[in-house]
């Protein structure tokens, strides 16, 4: 069975309770980055800072097989004006404070923990003045991701590392180990609710999907995310995205950016 769940931390204390939990191994033939995996998961220390991680998640895709419908989580901690230390969090918006863009991670249901916002900039927050969770890696991670699936299955999980009380200047790589290992459970709670979204997923139909494949060269991941682009838009609007819609389309990667761009604009109105 190939691996379909791709998990991404940026620090090897985060990875250590994650390896021992799910039985990875190390793949030693892969330098680039500390890679472990088993049948069903990929596990990727990518180091710390947005261009680290982007560059893990995609060198893990390319050693991979691009699965349709993978999922993909950022496990990691993350700093807070007043939460308390340890407790875990869903992330329902992403901001990157160097570029301005937004990424918005669907939310998951039926979670013993909530969810809220967070700010992923360049450099460590240690003033502690902002109202959303603080880290250095999320907004480049679901950038990346998005790019090998579809939104609805990326997520990231955090838990509070330090705050205006506790600063994280200099974290302690065991506490760190211990506050992720609290919180195996959480996911895998997430990571089966993940599984049930994307068998949905992968009981859509996409209309028009075998009219545009014919239409425009597409690699395995970009078709990946043709179908789910097709079958979301279905979903959302009880219609198919028709060929005359898209006529001075002359490539799959315009294709593709059109369809990105009317989906944004039917979730903004809804």
């Amino acid at each position: 069975m190939a691996a379909n769940i791709f998990l991404a931390v940026a620090l090897p204390c985060e990875a250590k309770p994650l390896v021992a939990h799910f039985g990875l191994k190390k793949d030693t033939a892969v330098r680039a980055f500390a890679m472990y995996r088993n049948e069903a998961i990929y596990l990727t220390v990518t180091g710390p800072g947005k261009s680290a991680m982007a560059a893990g998640l995609a060198y893990t895709q390319a050693v991979s097989a691009c699965l349709e419908n993978a999922l993909f989580i950022n496990v990691g901690v993350a700093g807070h004006r007043t939460h308390d230390i340890g407790s875990a969090w869903t992330i329902n918006k992403i901001s990157d404070a160097d570029t301005g863009r937004n990424y918005y991670p669907m939310p998951i249901y039926g979670l013993p923990c909530p969810a809220t916002s967070l700010l992923t900039s360049s450099k460590p927050q240690f003033d502690y003045n902002h109202e959303h969770l603080c880290d250095m890696e999320a907004s480049a991670f679901f950038e990346t991701a998005a790019r090998f699936s579809t939104g609805e299955l990326i997520q990231c999980l955090k838990v509070v590392s330090d705050n205006r009380l506790e600063p994280g200047r200099n974290l302690d790589p065991k506490v760190v180990e211990q506050l992720i290992g609290n919180n195996i459970g959480l996911l895998d709670l997430l990571l089966d609710k993940l599984e049930e979204r994307a068998k949905l997923i992968d009981s859509l139909e996409a209309p028009n999907f075998e009219h545009w494949i014919r239409q425009y060269r597409f690699t395995v991941s970009e078709q990946n995310r043709l179908k789910n682009l097709l079958s979301r838009f279905s979903v959302l609007t009880g219609k198919s995205l028709e060929p005359a819609d898209f006529g001075t389309v002359k490539s799959g990667k315009e294709l593709l950016a059109a369809l990105e761009s009317r989906l944004d604009k039917i979730k903004f109105e809804l």
